[in-house]
């Protein structure tokens, strides 16, 4: 009897000890996850709730007014402005990258991947300024250069000739790795939170805003691959969003 009795308080002792071992983890996720993203519309811009009904939030004729005539062709141009905030910075593995150095990496790779008409360096350069930056971002966002990973129009003449029908601002709110350990099972998974906005410039209209989270499940038996993995997906991935925006506007207009 004594016996048994002892051997109950013993699994009752371990079973709390499990148990508190657990509620100091994190479970995000039981199973493995796979790469995948979760679009969430915003239904609403710093003017008006409704997107269809704003009035212009931007006036773009300022910068316009002072270049010589512009093109309007067929083809639909962009100019695009990129924001980051200090938790968008990457830590795992050992590896730490400044969330500067990490957004900016990140920009590189996401405008290669959109592969738009995108305005050349000096042009876009009109628009990547502070009061874009306070028009269309947090109050903590600052500016990433981007003009480096745009053409660099040589001929003077037509540095300002072509028309820029939209303006795209991607914000970079947050990235982070998770690690869920359930038994004897370990699951890694970076979370990237980024917030769009597509402007027509041609009235100054908000006609796309979205919060995106993009989940990226990563190795966690080879922690030396992940870090060139994210860079490498990432980017891709929130580029097939933005782009299926842009598709379906360009089909509207």
């Amino acid at each position: 009897m004594r016996l048994v009795f002892i051997l109950f308080i013993s699994l009752f002792l371990n079973f709390n000890l499990f148990a508190n071992d657990l509620s100091q983890k994190k479970i995000i996720k039981l199973k493995p996850s796979e790469d995948n993203f979760e679009l969430i519309d915003l239904g609403q811009n710093p003017i008006n709730s409704s997107l269809d009904n704003q009035k212009a939030v931007f006036d773009s004729s300022s910068l316009i007014e002072k270049k010589p005539a512009l093109i309007k062709d067929k083809d639909k141009d962009f100019a695009i402005v990129l924001s980051f905030r200090r938790n968008f910075g990457y830590l795992s593995d050992g590896l730490r990258v400044e969330a500067r150095d990490f957004s900016t990496l990140f920009s590189k790779r996401l405008i290669n991947a959109l592969n738009l008409n995108f305005a050349n360096s000096v042009a876009n350069g009109l628009y990547q300024s502070p009061k874009i930056l306070s028009r269309f971002s947090p109050k903590d966002a600052k500016l990433i250069n981007v003009s480096p990973f745009l053409k660099h129009e040589r001929d003077k003449n037509k540095i300002y000739a072509k028309f820029i029908d939209y303006l795209i601002v991607v914000n970079l709110d947050d990235f982070y790795v998770n690690t869920t350990n359930y038994f004897i099972t370990v699951t890694k998974d970076a979370v990237a939170k980024i917030n769009f906005k597509i402007i027509a410039l041609s009235n100054g209209k908000i006609l796309q805003a979205k919060n995106v989270k993009l989940n990226f499940a990563l190795d966690p038996k080879n922690s030396s691959k992940n870090y060139q993995n994210i860079i490498d997906q990432m980017p891709k991935m929130l580029s097939e969003v933005i782009l299926k925006e842009v598709k379906t506007l360009t089909l509207m207009h």
